[in-house]
């Protein structure tokens, strides 16, 4: 039996304007049933992309619907049912190249808003939909940000999420001051200090008065028990944000940045570009609502801001890919990665030193209160794991491995002619199950079944046996690394690796993972060539 799948997606924005996956999925049921189509639902067949965005993603970014193309591919579905086409996806190319792929698999596509049946319509009239769901799209987008661009002008908060420190009037709990708030003329979008505001106040004084980092900020904050407005804990970006943020004295600017999505071809996504636009045409509304913090406080941190920009104009990028254990190390106290940071000290004579340290994640981002795991010497950890990875090559030499892998060596090449032969034996069979199927007009239907069962059945065993050399070879590699293991112990009593590079190479290469906690190496997990 097959099924008729719904495929049912609501962005955010449709969301609150009524038209949910639940919604859409009512509808078509009833639409099927009006109409007398003879189609079976399952729920196993219903997909919902929800709060998915047709710009944002691509067709296989979405979980539901690459599932849905995966039944088809399995001939699970005959037919499918849209609300309308722009639910299906907004660019119109990838619309009818799928809409191809789903007519090609003889699978009827219904789309109620249009009134579209595949299996009645012309595929035209579905590519001229399609585009016009795509421009119609781009014009609703467009509207959007000019009625965006109008509220900012008007000093009313367009977006959904308020600043830390700051709720919509109508939002307020406080329903004796809202109604204040009404009588003196403010709008219900309007921004308000909450609960929060005094967050912000201590944001400020920290980084301005007691001339903290945001690092510092971040853990003085997080030690306290302070929480963000979603309840979790501070991290540096937000401490960037707020003290970047005009609205806390009272202003709304709204247009600086801009999103492009782009389809990364090679990965099957879309990419999001941030395109910054010049200060001219953004939109400013001055003492558009209550400040929370004084001009003359914001301007301090500008200031303080810009000129810790012009200190370090070329702020350092972590690159993970340059420190032996990045990737490997792990913080026994939190299960963080352990991330490799340096500092560099200068000497009464100008001489540069330059120290290397692993800091857990959580506690670089969060601070110490919510992981207290110390720092760790990077070179003094680094050498002490190579001081037991030689040991732990040292084992090997004591095994003569390079007489056992010659000999194992010897039974590869055994096995590789028994796989040699088994692939003549199945090639053969596999041309006399195609002889029997061209001369099936010459036996009775009861002895073709009977010799062709016979053939089957020698073939199954042959491709098993082949399987299970290929198994007994296969186990035969790790040998080979063990050799390269040899090799490697070899070049730890020549030159032992002292330099990041051969460092990291070494670790990648025998480690899966450590586990670092209080001052000390709890767990080194091997990976499976030394095991």
């Amino acid at each position: 039996m097959k099924f008729a799948a719904i495929y049912a997606r609501s962005s955010l924005g449709k969301e609150r304007q009524g038209d949910t996956v639940e919604h859409q999925i009512a509808m078509i049921k009833e639409f099927a049933k009006r109409t007398n189509l003879d189609v079976v639902f399952d729920n196993n067949f219903i997909y919902e992309d929800d709060g998915e965005s047709g710009f944002k993603t691509t067709l296989l970014q979405r979980p539901a619907m690459k599932k849905m193309l995966n039944d088809i591919d399995k001939g699970l579905i005959d037919t499918v049912f849209f609300k309308g086409i722009s639910r299906f996806a907004r660019d119109s190319g990838e619309t009818i190249t799928t809409a191809k792929r789903l007519n090609n698999k003889g699978v009827r596509v219904l789309s109620l808003e249009e009134n579209y049946d595949s299996f009645r319509d012309e595929p035209t009239m579905f590519q001229i939909y399609a585009v016009m769901a795509e421009q119609e799209s781009r014009k609703t987008s467009i509207r959007v940000s000019l009625g965006n661009k109008q509220k900012a002008r008007n000093g009313l908060w367009s977006g959904t999420v308020t600043p830390l420190g700051y709720s919509k009037v109508k939002d307020l709990p406080n329903e004796e001051l809202q109604k204040k708030l009404y009588e003196k003329g403010a709008h219900k979008q309007s921004l308000y200090p909450n609960e929060y505001a005094h967050i912000i106040q201590k944001v400020f004084n920290l980084y301005v008065k007691e001339n903290m980092g945001r690092k510092k900020i971040v853990s003085w904050l997080n030690d306290h028990g302070y929480k963000t407005n979603r309840g979790k804990l501070f991290q540096e970006k937000h401490i960037t944000d707020i003290l970047a943020n005009e609205v806390y004295i009272g202003n709304i600017v709204y247009g600086k940045t801009r999103y492009n999505y782009v389809e990364d071809e090679e990965k099957n996504k879309k990419i999001q570009q941030t395109v910054h636009l010049s200060e001219d045409d953004w939109v400013r509304a001055e003492n558009a609502h209550p400040a929370i913090i004084d001009k003359e406080l914001f301007e301090m941190a500008q200031k303080k801001i810009l000129e810790n920009k012009q200190l370090h104009p070329h702020p350092k990028r972590f690159n993970a890919a340059k420190h032996p254990l990045t990737g490997l190390l792990k913080c026994g106290l939190c299960g963080g990665n352990m991330i490799c940071q340096k500092r560099t000290n200068k000497k009464k004579d100008g001489t540069k030193l330059e120290y290397r340290y692993y800091v857990c994640s959580t506690y670089h981002k969060q601070g110490r209160n919510v992981c207290p795991q110390a720092n760790v010497n990077a070179d003094h950890l680094e050498d002490e794991l190579l001081d037991f990875i030689e040991k732990k090559l040292q084992l090997f030499t004591t095994l003569n491995m390079s007489e056992r892998v010659k000999e194992k060596d010897n039974k590869k090449q055994e096995i590789n002619k028994e796989i040699h032969q088994l692939d003549i034996m199945l090639k053969k069979k596999m041309n006399a199950s195609k002889t029997l199927l061209e001369s099936r007009e010459f036996y009775d239907i009861e002895t073709f079944i009977e010799l062709n069962k016979e053939i089957q059945v020698e073939i199954k065993k042959l491709r098993e046996q082949k399987s299970n050399l290929e198994e007994a070879s296969q186990s035969l590699n790790n040998d080979n690394v063990k050799l390269e293991l040899m090799d490697l112990y070899k070049d730890f009593q020549k030159n032992k690796p002292n330099d990041i590079d051969h460092k990291r190479r070494v670790f990648h290469k025998l480690l899966d993972s450590v586990v670092f906690e209080g001052e000390r190496v709890q767990e080194i997990n091997f990976s499976n060539a030394l095991l």
